[in-house]
């Protein structure tokens, strides 16, 4: 009787414990849900708050169309946001104007190479200290043949053969040019951009290492003299460029902007766990409102 009572005790037990880790599992599985319901709604609002940031962004840059003719970096619109709060986000982010950078799609025109803007872009490379010869592999990964290099064939699929979307499709040539890899794609960044239009690069954005490139006889030194000038007076147009530069030295009008049409819009948003930050193209014509061109997180 002792042991029938014994292991009743004992299977009562049992079952108490299987019930109390079914209980268990339960409210981890439901904790887990919740967690990730919540980490949603997170997400989704956080999204929104860097679409706020966009429309900030287009309405800064609307304004400041309506304001001048001219985009240089002492303007409101170029000033870092620095870090806001609200409804427990903290937005931060800036606007960089792209047409400040050398445009890699400027180097292949209707399939063909356009050997003018590679001898810019040689000179760029040289600037930063990069192999003139990757100039030579990224027009062959843009224009309408097949090859990369002289006499050499690509597999199907390689190169692309068409305008760059973003520099993102630069990443696929790396490996075809011993020039060419992820160090040397991160030293060249900050100064090239790829943009759905040929463009002309703003002298009152451009980076000394991209000015000089401009010039077919300006050494990199006197392009860091002329940048120090241009900072303390803005270029408005041709006509102050060359009042600032060395006489003799040729300018080609045909390189130059003093206003800008394309602006990337970096901006990061945090909450509690989530954090997510994106970058959006905007494309701004006269005086109408920015248009949304791509955007891609990062």
């Amino acid at each position: 009787m002792n042991s029938q009572r014994g292991a009743a005790l004992i299977l009562a037990m049992l079952i108490a414990a299987l019930a109390a880790m079914a209980a268990s599992q339960f409210l981890f599985r439901a904790q887990i849900e919740w967690r990730r319901l919540e980490n949603a709604r997170d997400l989704g609002q956080a999204q929104q708050v860097l679409r706020a940031a966009e429309n900030w962004a287009a309405a800064v840059l609307l304004d400041d169309a309506s304001r001048n003719e001219v985009d240089h970096p002492g303007e409101p619109w170029a000033q870092k946001l620095p870090p806001l709060e609200a409804e427990g986000y903290v937005l931060s982010g800036r606007i960089s104007d792209l047409d400040g950078r050398f445009n890699l799609n400027n180097l292949v025109r209707d399939g063909v190479a356009v050997p003018a803007q590679a001898a810019i872009f040689r000179r760029l490379l040289a600037n930063l200290r990069l192999p003139e010869t990757l100039a030579d592999t990224v027009v062959d990964w843009l224009d309408a043949d097949t090859r990369i290099g002289p006499g050499t064939e690509q597999e199907p699929g390689a190169p692309i053969n068409r305008p760059l979307a973003n520099l993102g499709d630069l990443r696929g040539a790396v490996g075809i040019d011993p020039g060419l890899d992820a160090a040397a794609l991160a030293v060249l960044q900050p100064y090239v951009a790829a943009l759905p239009a040929a463009t002309r690069v703003n002298a009152n954005s451009a980076a000394p290492e991209v000015l000089a490139a401009l010039f077919d006889n300006l050494s990199l030194q006197d392009a860091y003299a002329l940048a120090a000038k241009r900072d303390h007076a803005w270029f408005r147009n041709s006509g102050d460029l060359r009042n600032a530069v060395a006489e003799g030295v040729a300018i080609d009008d045909a390189r130059f902007a003093y206003a800008s049409r394309f602006f990337l819009v970096s901006a990061q948003a945090r909450h509690g766990r989530i954090a997510i930050a994106e970058q959006a193209l905007l494309d701004r014509q006269g005086k109408a409102l920015p248009v949304l061109l791509w955007r891609v997180g990062i």
